[in-house]
């Protein structure tokens, strides 16, 4: 065997849909590949060739190492190569990578599976793909040359495990293959970066998916806690509250995710539909490719119909997100509005009470300003009289010239006595006028110097009132009245003054 060579084909995302369109250019391909080629030829010492393309949002490394023309290059040699630095998890393309083993035996029957396994094998020994966990694909030729498709697993023991994508080309020297190879290098391209595309984009739809369902499980547990809530009926505004914050946060959450699984299903379909048209361009050059048209039946029959279940799946947990919040908005509006009737209503109680206490404070400064005011004038009153029974003693008393301080006896206890008794009418009266209501100050006053009780008066206002509703029925006219009022004789009312009660003794003598 002879002119073996492996090459790597790395596919790098360049920029997202949230990146400037700008990002991705030549420049930035040639400098990813500029990069990997620096890594590899420090461990590789043998003559390659770099090849950059950039595929729309994506960079395309294509770094091919030639082995020595002179050596007959056996399976085991294989590891002048160091496949170590051909591993996906020493290159980091974003999108992912296919490593290319190419081979021209001289014989015919040599171009077997048997030799591509021995090659592949070789290869991945004493690296963590060294196992049974290959699985191979034969049958297949592209543009005429056997090709082996190869799908290797990693053993170790890490979070993430990238498959070792390997192809290998065992070609009978021919010559035509390899120029229909050189000849329809683009499509082979394209096939490539559809097909990583297409797995790359469906491993962050499971990531996207498995988001989303822990979000939801987060939006089903917030939906017990609310009926939980309800059912206490106690006062959960505080854990309603909680949850209002928490629940918009969760709903943009799952709405961001299940966004990203339709935009998973739009980008797989337009990669499919590349991938199918650069599988027909092959197909059409001779190329037999079952192995990648099942993969193309896949994709259309697993791939975009599971990410579509999934967000069917998840999208009504969106819906129950947005009528929890509503139902918890309405609840917590209710509550509020209860607690701000209650609030109002305690402190009209709170007012009502400190102007009743205010009122009652006032009452009681002006009955005790009312009461100082009485005891004054009491007071006054007092000394009012005992003054005046004081100058009037001298008049009143006979002074005994022999004894004067028998006189000044008799003058003090008389003004004393004097004193007393005014105070003691002072009393009676402000102590009968406080009594009374303020309207009536005035009238009660003429009463009690006139003697007139309370029922005489109360009798005198009613027969008052009839004698005056009398001559208003005297007054309206025949035709408006319905009854006619027969007069009575007026009753006689004792007089009060002294002329009245001397007639009325006279008139007894008699």
């Amino acid at each position: 065997m002879k002119n073996v060579t492996i090459s790597l084909y790395a596919f790098h995302l360049a920029r997202t849909f949230s990146d400037s369109p700008t990002l991705a250019s030549e420049e930035g391909a040639k400098s990813f590949g500029k990069e990997l080629q620096d890594r590899l030829t420090q461990q590789i010492a043998l003559r390659n060739e770099l090849t950059t393309l950039l595929l729309h949002d994506t960079y395309f490394t294509d770094l091919t190492f030639f082995s020595p023309e002179e050596i007959d290059f056996i399976p085991d040699k294989i590891a002048q190569f160091s496949p170590t630095a051909f591993l996906p998890q020493n290159i980091n393309a974003s999108l992912g990578q296919t490593i290319g083993i190419y081979a021209e035996v001289t014989d015919k029957t040599e171009a077997n599976r048997d030799l591509a396994d021995s090659y592949v094998r070789n290869f991945l020994k004493e690296t963590e793909y060294e196992n049974n966990k290959i699985t191979a694909f034969d049958g297949n030729n592209l543009l005429g040359i056997p090709l082996f498709q190869y799908f290797c697993q990693s053993t170790a023991e890490k979070t993430e495990k990238p498959v070792c994508h390997i192809l290998v080309l065992l070609n009978y020297q021919d010559e035509n293959g390899v120029n229909k190879l050189s000849k329809h290098y683009e499509n082979i391209v394209d096939l490539l970066c559809s097909y990583h595309k297409i797995k790359f984009v469906y491993q962050q739809s499971e990531v996207s998916y498995q988001a989303a369902l822990e979000v939801s499980q987060q939006i089903e547990q917030k939906t017990n806690e609310f009926v939980g809530y309800v059912a206490d009926k106690n006062n959960n505004l505080d854990n309603f509250g909680k949850m209002l914050d928490e629940l918009p946060l969760l709903a943009l959450k799952h709405s961001t995710y299940c966004g990203e699984l339709t935009g998973y299903v739009t980008t797989i379909e337009i990669n499919h539909q590349n991938y199918k048209n650069s599988l027909q361009e092959l197909l059409s050059a001779g190329s037999k490719l079952d192995s990648w048209q099942k993969f193309s039946d896949r994709t259309g029959d697993t791939f975009i119909k599971q990410i579509q279940c999934w967000y069917n799946y998840m999208s009504p947990r969106k819906e129950i997100a947005q009528q929890l919040t509503a139902s918890i908005r309405g609840i917590v509006e209710i509550e509020q509005a209860k607690l701000d009737r209650q609030w109002q209503k305690d402190e009209k109680d709170r007012d009502r009470t400190l102007q009743q206490t205010l009122q009652n404070n006032e009452i009681e400064e002006k009955k005790r300003d009312r009461n100082l005011q009485t005891i004054v004038a009491v007071v006054g009153v007092g000394i009012g009289a005992a003054g005046i029974a004081a100058t009037a003693s001298p008049y009143i008393l006979q002074p005994n010239p022999k004894d004067n301080s028998y006189y000044l006896g008799i003058s003090l206890l008389f003004s004393l006595v004097a004193g007393l008794i005014g105070v003691a009418i002072a009393a009676r009266v402000m102590g009968h006028l406080q009594d009374q209501e303020k309207p009536e100050t005035i009238h009660p006053i003429i009463k009690f110097i006139l003697g007139i009780t309370k029922d005489e008066s109360t009798t005198k206002t009613e027969k008052d009132k009839s004698t005056t509703k009398t001559e208003n029925d005297k007054s309206l006219p025949t035709s408006q009245s319905e009854e006619v009022a027969i007069p009575q004789q007026p009753e006689k009312v004792r007089s009060h003054s002294p002329e009245t009660e001397q007639e009325s003794t006279i008139e007894t003598d008699n």
